[in-house]
């Protein structure tokens, strides 16, 4: 079926009736107050649920039926709504029509409490309980000896090529060094893209770890990476991320990541790099998001009997707010078993950066990234 084109009213062009009425609704944080339902919403979830309600507002206007001094729960009844979704359908998964029903229900309520739409709201989690994934996860997941031994090749080949004066090294080195560290470590998208040297990326001498204090959960993350990489993550440093930044005169970011035309690089950026890499690479496209996945599923399958520290390593809140200094004592124990997990499956020594045992396949180097 063919997929209908919908374009999602940014905030700023919204009615000013309803951009008032959404901003107050962000603005209420007290935990008390039960109509302040937004204002306890991640940015995450602040970004999605104007990004539905926007393609929400372009299909009514494209449709001439905006109307200016409408509230956002006047502008949506029973056939409105189911209008929409027989539009939105076409041509996409039942996962991304619920999310986009599931935005709109949201706003509504936020703007409306403290129920908002109730029948909304139900059809919404009743899409949310019916919709099947569209594409098999387990098909897209690789083993982590497939991820670590793609991460080393590309840095392998990327050191070598800025060795003999090829700046397309620096690109072909961070790609290999992005997948190890997520390997190792496999935190959100956002806080890995959000790296920042000095900050949340500590380097000392022969100890360079991440150290988030703001995370999804809330809880703090901290992880000092193995042996195996403080040196991949030195010469990235001293020598890889000097030549992407010089494609931008005078710059001075302290961001991790860096792209191609000399600036950070933003969690987009950096989940379609990694996406497109393995795709490449393995045939499949592997995202930041299914690493996650792949690190708990080598977990269940090779040290079975320690399988409980899965929620530590994928940071994943505990229900008990009591427990929070001893679950984040157990996060670094965690970690710290993962690291000692993954280096005993993979032996690889510093030298495997310049004695060439692992190699790359010459199609990577007209990549763009």
């Amino acid at each position: 079926m063919t997929k209908l084109e919908f374009v999602s009213v940014k905030l700023a062009s919204w009615p000013a009736r309803d951009r008032h009425m959404w901003t107050i609704a962000k603005q209420l944080r007290d935990p008390l107050n039960r109509q302040a339902i937004a204002g306890r919403w991640s940015p995450d979830t602040i970004r999605l649920t104007e990004e539905a309600y926007g393609l929400y507002l372009g299909w009514l206007a494209a449709h001439g039926q905006i109307d200016d001094d409408l509230r956002p729960i006047d502008r949506i009844d029973r056939n409105r709504a189911s209008a929409f979704v027989e539009a939105y359908w076409q041509g996409r998964a039942a996962s991304t029509v619920t999310l986009a029903v599931r935005g709109v229900a949201y706003l509504i309520r936020a703007c409306h409490p403290p129920d908002g739409l109730p029948w909304l709201t139900r059809s919404a989690h009743a899409l949310a309980s019916r919709a099947e994934p569209e594409r098999s996860k387990a098909l897209r997941m690789a083993t982590v000896d497939e991820l670590l031994q793609l991460g080393f090749a590309l840095m392998t080949t990327g050191k070598r090529d800025l060795d003999i004066g090829l700046r397309q090294g620096a690109r072909i080195f961070r790609d290999g060094l992005m997948i190890c560290a997520l390997v190792m470590r496999p935190v959100r998208r956002r806080n890995f893209a959000e790296l920042e040297i000095g900050r949340t990326l500590i380097v000392e001498p022969g100890n360079i770890r991440d150290a988030f204090r703001k995370t999804k959960t809330g809880s703090p993350i901290e992880f000092a990476y193995p042996e195996c990489l403080q040196a991949a993550f030195a010469f990235y440093l001293t020598s890889a991320r000097p030549v992407l930044l010089s494609a931008v005169a005078a710059s001075d970011s302290a961001m991790l990541w860096i792209g191609r035309c000399g600036r950070p690089m933003d969690r987009d950026q950096v989940g379609k790099r990694i996406g497109a890499i393995t795709k490449r690479h393995l045939g499949r496209r592997v995202s930041p998001h299914l690493f996650r996945d792949c690190v708990a599923t080598h977990i269940a399958i090779f040290d079975p009997t320690h399988i409980s520290i899965v929620k530590q390593i994928l940071g994943h809140k505990t229900l008990a707010a009591s427990e929070k200094h001893y679950n984040h004592a157990g996060s670094c124990q965690a970690a710290s078993r993962m690291r000692d997990l993954v280096v005993r499956m993979r032996t690889v020594e510093e030298s495997s950066l310049s004695d060439g045992r692992l190699s790359l396949p010459a199609r990577h180097r007209s990549a763009r990234g």
